[in-house]
């Protein structure tokens, strides 16, 4: 969402957030499509509050609050993390629908649950009238699963439960594949070396150190690097560590392949 990287971001839920929590959960809006108790009960988001302190100390759940101009506007986190698995859950604050909060912070959990935590799965039930959320699992890559029923009492008994499920190989090639396949020609082949060479992608980005650029960042330096280099392609030795330490350059706009 246009805006939204520079005016809010993710952070551990807080103490100071739960009146904030209190007042959304409440909304019936927010009932609707997710398993919280309606009539939402006085100090109810305190009570969850100590269940995730718990889960946290326990290792078995994290969530984050989502925050716009240093407002709580929802929440996304992992449940129930074991044996590599967790599952996604968030809300967003029904006044604040429609602004891409969901989408952001689900793509900013997903990160951490597959870079940070190496999870190598995460998965997500949703109803099947719920076409926000079905919306924003689909742009992340979630690979829809089978229909079955639920046994909430506050659900239509005719509407399925979905279940969506993304691993961590196909949240990478998601999140990277558009990239890589604009990545220079020449730059793409020294991947390849690379990457067969026993290296790994860290991350991948686009439109920086320019609009149209490619930068690509290598866990480890330079494996298989050719000599001499391909034609276009420039090396220099950066040794910034708040940046890298080397880089391949190719293109214009400049296209990069850093370690």
């Amino acid at each position: 969402m246009s805006g939204l990287g520079t005016t809010g971001g993710i952070y551990p839920l807080a103490p100071h957030h739960l009146d904030d929590l209190q007042r959304i959960a409440a909304d019936a809006r927010i009932a609707a499509t997710t398993r919280l108790p309606h009539p939402y009960p006085p100090g109810g988001a305190r009570q969850f509050f100590a269940r995730l302190e718990r889960g946290r100390t326990a290792g078995t759940m994290q969530v984050f609050a989502i925050e716009d101009r240093r407002r709580l506007v929802g929440v996304c986190g992992l449940h129930d993390i074991t044996a590599g698995h967790a599952e996604l859950g968030f809300f967003v604050d029904p006044a604040h629908h429609g602004k891409g909060h969901a989408t952001f912070a689900v793509g900013l959990v997903l990160a951490y649950a597959f870079d940070n935590l190496r999870l190598t799965a995460v998965w997500a039930d949703v109803l099947a009238t719920n076409a926000a959320s079905l919306r924003v699992l689909d742009k992340h890559g979630f690979v829809r699963g089978d229909e079955r029923p639920h046994d909430h009492e506050r659900w239509p008994r005719d509407v399925p439960l979905i279940r969506h499920t993304l691993t961590s190989a196909q949240w990478r090639e998601h999140r990277d594949g558009p990239a890589l396949v604009a990545l220079h020609p020449a730059l793409r082949t020294i991947l390849a070396a690379e990457l067969a060479a026993g290296n790994a992608i860290r991350d991948v980005g686009r439109d920086f150190p320019k609009p149209g650029s490619v930068l690509v960042r290598l866990q480890q330096p330079f494996r298989a690097l050719p000599s001499p280099l391909p034609d276009g392609v420039t090396f220099t030795a950066v040794n910034d560590p708040h940046w890298w330490m080397g880089e391949l350059s190719a293109g214009t706009p400049p296209h990069l392949l850093v370690h």
